[in-house]
């Protein structure tokens, strides 16, 4: 399912609607409530409660939002955890966490904008920020559960709105505890790139996003290492990866050439040979 996002067309417009993807069509999702509109937040389905979980973003007035909200049913749901919450942010990043089943959030842009480096955990119900060592502060990072390394991994971001001090790093996070990856796991710098593991490849898959060598990478127990494909996507930013196991592919939607550039509508499907 999609929600939400930016339509730049000499000016930004918002979005609120709702759409769901079915036998390779899309559907708007008439619902009676429904969250604010916003770009840059950030949504993960939580795979054991059944339902998509949204936080944060950047509303209208470029105010930075902190509401959590679920959708299923075709019905959004606001959800109001009690105190501790995460701080309201943008170009944060989730991902869930099978082993400790619940949605990791980790960093974004504050009010001040300045870049997070916190850590917070959702189980379903309520938030819980996870204390220690974190990556460095950062912004439109890539994040993606790993099943063969039982953890969230952490790729890439950027440290201010410029992309003068850019990330090329990997870390993960296994049980509730960050772990920088070794050297052989970094990247030039890059943000706001697809991520997202691909259960039928059984590998983590990376696509260029702002900045970064231009095509696809694949983790493996080595290091990352280059997909060949033919034809090769074009260039894509602000641009999430999903999976979809009825398709049995990497989805992507939507996103930019380059910020205000020229944006993309299409859908499209990634396949790779299923690992034995």
């Amino acid at each position: 399912m999609l929600f939400g996002g930016v339509i730049w067309d000499s000016q930004w417009n918002l979005q609120a609607d709702t759409w769901e993807l079915h036998d390779r069509e899309w559907k708007r999702i008439r619902t009676f409530e429904t969250p604010p509109a916003r770009h840059r937040g950030a949504m993960v389905y939580l795979d054991r409660q059944g339902q998509s979980l949204l936080f944060g973003g950047q509303g209208f007035t470029n105010d930075i939002l902190g509401d959590t909200w679920t959708y299923s049913n075709r019905r959004w749901s606001q959800v109001r955890p009690g105190r501790k919450v995460p701080p309201p942010r943008c170009g944060h990043s989730m991902a869930f966490d099978e082993q400790a089943g619940g949605a990791v959030l980790f960093g974004g842009i504050n009010a001040k904008m300045n870049s997070l480096g916190d850590t917070w955990l959702f189980d379903g119900t309520s938030w819980m920020e996870m204390r220690g060592l974190n990556p460095p502060a950062r912004r439109y990072a890539a994040f993606a559960y790993d099943p063969d390394l039982k953890g969230c991994v952490l790729h890439g971001g950027s440290e201010d709105e410029s992309g003068y001090r850019s990330f090329g790093d990997t870390w993960l996070f296994h049980d509730r505890t960050w772990k920088r990856l070794g050297e052989e796991f970094d990247t030039d710098p890059q943000d706001d790139h697809g991520f997202c593991y691909h259960y039928g490849a059984k590998r983590l898959v990376m696509l260029e996003g702002v900045g970064g060598a231009r095509g696809i990478l694949v983790q493996e127990k080595t290091g990352w290492r280059t997909l060949d494909s033919n034809p090769l996507h074009p260039r894509h930013q602000c641009s999430p990866l999903a999976w979809d196991a009825e398709l049995g592919g990497l989805l992507l939607h939507g996103g930019e050439l380059h910020h205000e550039g020229p944006q993309f509508e299409t859908t499209l499907l990634l396949r790779m040979p299923t690992a034995s």
